[in-house]
């Protein structure tokens, strides 16, 4: 009993809880400084986080100012954040999943884990064993863990998601798994509990010696209460005594259980250890498992995805109102930082990514629109990236086309796009340009000399492996049918432009072609006008030999971006 004592004792339950409730707050008050404080791109580090603030209680007053705009908002929350219409017409499994969880999470929260503050108020005479509370408590509990089931099947089935699933992501289902796991096993022991009975008994009956047999034989009957080593006579007429005490005593505060429909079940099947149950009081140990589970979960919220629970409403009412087009740059630089934590990783962006099949090529997890997010997210909270992983990731960034359907498609109503241009201002800034412009710059630092007497051209013996990848390529094999009739040099726009020497080699199309005719790769691949290229096609479409001399750039850039990255 000391063990029963000390678990269902007020002051572990009190001094966990406000820990928990302490974590929690400060951890959101951290957020919300964050939100205003930190930047992304290099472009809005100006504005203060006083400026920030002003920029967004402006917003908001002028929200609340506005009839229409107020509308808006209410059909925002309405359409968006409660019914998920936008996500039901893109994945209707995907919607049900989310409504599940997020009515069900709802419904827990206030009218059972408040139930002082909202249950109570609402509902006159509320007791949590009353019916229809039972029924509905036992139904929000199974829609999360449906929610919950199709999450993991989703995980393990879809190939995307199998990609960029984290154990984050299964601590995350675990932790709620085991609140509601906690939740059931808790009422079904409840349910087969003497201990309980007992102390209901104690607390709240008046009942005689004489009449408690009465009781406990209509308790075990009908209400699937367990006494170990008591055997209670079961007739009739006791039975019929037993019904009206209960009806007198119990009736207003005590549904029959037989309406939970799931914890009533698991009590069931929990009655060949009932008796060991009872003896050790493991109810309690199950009270103090779930409480403590909704506490760490309470604590753990603002550091981890759970965040979203609170970030996610608020950017979809933002993209609601406004879409893409904030009208402050200080809104912007805000929104940034807050749609990073609004993200659900629910992989939808990178499902539906235009370059997600170069994964397979790369094997950059940063090509995943989902991932550069999360990446983002922990390098402005503080944590950088060594000095690989921020080359992977630039990588990763800068293969994305910024086609926006990752914005368009996102749930959560993220601007994407626009996280994606800070983020490439930002590494430009750094020194981690595009891979094409960093080839080029390391091209600049070996680039040949000038063809003539300083710089001749010496033929190499034997075979070259680039010239043997090009004739493997139906493009890139006409570059043997080049006659050098300068037609390609001749239509070319960069030529006029580039500034550089007539003498040079390499700045016009058709000497990087004869290079590549007379076995000279490594001439060809650094020529300027290959990375200056501006793939107009007009040299290809005015060649009178057919050569595809634009898919040769190509080419040839596509070998030294894989020798650079040793792909």
């Amino acid at each position: 009993m000391a063990l029963y004592d000390l678990l269902t004792g007020p002051r572990l339950y009190t001094w966990s809880f406000y820990i928990a409730l302490a974590v929690f707050f400060i951890g959101i008050i951290y957020r919300i400084i964050g939100f205003f404080r930190l930047t992304i791109g290099p472009g809005r580090t100006e504005f203060t986080m006083a400026s920030r603030i002003k920029a967004f209680l402006a917003g908001l007053f002028g929200i609340l100012v506005s009839p229409v705009r107020i509308f808006h908002l209410f059909k925002t929350i309405i359409l968006d954040v409660v019914l998920q219409l936008p996500l039901m017409r893109q994945d209707s499994l995907k919607w049900f999943m989310h409504i599940c969880i997020y009515w069900g999470f709802a419904w827990l929260f206030f009218f059972h884990a408040l139930e002082g503050y909202v249950s109570e108020v609402i509902f006159p005479g509320y007791q949590s064993t009353l019916q229809p509370f039972m029924v509905l408590r036992n139904m929000a509990g199974v829609m999360i863990m449906a929610g919950l089931a199709i999450a993991i099947y989703r995980r393990k089935t879809h190939l995307r998601l199998k990609q960029i699933t984290k154990h984050p992501d299964y601590l995350a289902i675990a932790l709620l798994a085991l609140i509601m796991i906690s939740g059931f096993g808790l009422e079904a022991a409840k349910i087969v509990s003497s201990g309980v009975f007992y102390d209901m008994v104690e607390e709240y009956g008046s009942l005689g010696d004489e009449e408690l047999p009465a009781l406990k034989a209509v308790w075990q009957e009908e209400f699937n209460v367990q006494f170990p080593g008591e055997t209670i006579p079961v007739t009739p007429e006791l039975m019929e005594e037993g019904r009206i005490l209960n009806e007198d005593n119990c009736a207003a505060c005590h549904s029959n259980p037989r309406w939970a429909f799931v914890s009533y079940p698991v009590s069931i099947a929990m009655k060949p250890v009932a008796g060991f149950f009872n003896r050790h009081r493991l109810d309690a140990l199950i009270l103090t498992i779930h409480f403590l589970s909704c506490f760490l979960a309470l604590a753990y919220l603002p550091f981890s995805k759970f965040l979203h629970i609170l970030t996610t409403p608020v950017s979809l009412i933002i993209s609601g109102l406004s879409g893409q087009h904030l009208e402050r740059d200080e809104n912007k630089a805000t929104r940034q930082v807050f749609d990073l934590s609004a993200c659900t990783q629910c992989g939808t962006c990178t499902s539906h990514c235009a370059v997600g099949p170069l994964y397979e090529i790369f094997n950059n997890q940063w090509v995943f629109p989902s991932e550069r997010v999360t990446s983002i997210r922990e390098s402005a909270w503080g944590r950088p990236m060594d000095r690989e992983s921020r080359d992977a990731f630039s990588q990763g960034s800068f293969i994305c086309t910024m086609c926006n359907k990752c914005s368009q498609l996102c749930p959560a109503g993220l601007d994407l796009q626009d996280i994606w241009r800070a983020t490439r201002e930002r590494l430009e800034e750094e020194f981690f340009p595009d891979p094409g412009i960093r080839i080029r710059e390391l091209r600049k630092k070996h680039k040949p000399g000038k063809a003539g007497l300083k710089a001749p051209i010496v033929l190499k013996p034997g075979k070259n492996s680039v010239v043997a990848s090009l004739k493997k390529s139906l493009q890139g094999a006409t570059f043997s049918k080049c006659y050098t009739c300068l037609t390609c040099t001749s239509t070319c726009p960069v030529v006029g432009v580039t500034g550089e020497e007539p003498q040079a080699f390499g700045s016009a199309p058709h000497q990087v072609i004869h290079a590549l005719v007379l076995g000279q790769t490594d001439l060809a691949k650094h020529g300027s006008i290959v990375w200056d290229c501006l793939t107009c096609y007009k040299c290809q479409e005015n060649c009178p030999q057919g050569v595809r001399i634009t898919e040769i750039f190509y080419h040839l850039k596509n070998m030294e971006h894989h020798q650079e990255f040793k792909i």
